[in-house]
C-alpha cells in the first residue's frame, strides 16, 4: 500500500471514529466542538477535509452561494443530489463534495489543483475549507498530515 493511500486510510478511519463518538479530537487529546481541517497531498491534487456540525444541505448551499457571489469562478459541474460541485478560475480548479453524516453533521472534502496560478494546491484547498467554515460560523484548526 502506498504511503499516500495509507495516510488517506488513517484519516478516513480517524474521521469515522470521531463521527461515531460525536466529537472531534484535536492534537493533544483535547475534545472540542470545533472543526479539524485536514490537509493531504496527492499526486496531482491536494485535499482538505473538515467535519462540521452543520447539515450537508446547508454546507452545500453555502458553497453555491459563495460561488454565485464570485462570478470569476466558473461552475463546471454541479450535482445537487450528490452535494458535488466542480469549479474553476483560469488554470485553478476545485472540486467540493459534502457528505451527510446525520444528526446535523457533515463532512466536506475539497480537491484542488492550483495550475499555473502561482499558488499551491494546499493553499487553494485549505483556504476554501476555511472560507466555508467562516461563513458557517464554525471554529476550525488546520492540521497537516
Amino acid at each position: 500500500m502506498t504511503n499516500r493511500l495509507w495516510q488517506l486510510l488513517v484519516i478516513s478511519t480517524f474521521l469515522t471514529v470521531s463521527t461515531l463518538s460525536g466529537c472531534i479530537f484535536l492534537p493533544g487529546g483535547t475534545v472540542v466542538e470545533s472543526a479539524l481541517v485536514v490537509h493531504t497531498a496527492g499526486s496531482k491534487k491536494h485535499t482538505a477535509a473538515v467535519q462540521v456540525p452543520v447539515a450537508a444541505s446547508e454546507v452545500f448551499a453555502t458553497i453555491v452561494r459563495l460561488l454565485e457571489e464570485n462570478p470569476d469562478w466558473l461552475i463546471e459541474n454541479r450535482n445537487d443530489e450528490a452535494f458535488l460541485i466542480e469549479f474553476a478560475k483560469g488554470s485553478r480548479s476545485l472540486t467540493g463534495q459534502v457528505t451527510d453524516l446525520g444528526v446535523g453533521r457533515s463532512l466536506l472534502y475539497v480537491w484542488a489543483d492550483a495550475g499555473e496560478s502561482g499558488a499551491t494546491g494546499e493553499e487553494l484547498a485549505t483556504s476554501m475549507v476555511e472560507i466555508v467554515c467562516d461563513e458557517l460560523g464554525v471554529e476550525h484548526e488546520l492540521v497537516h498530515y
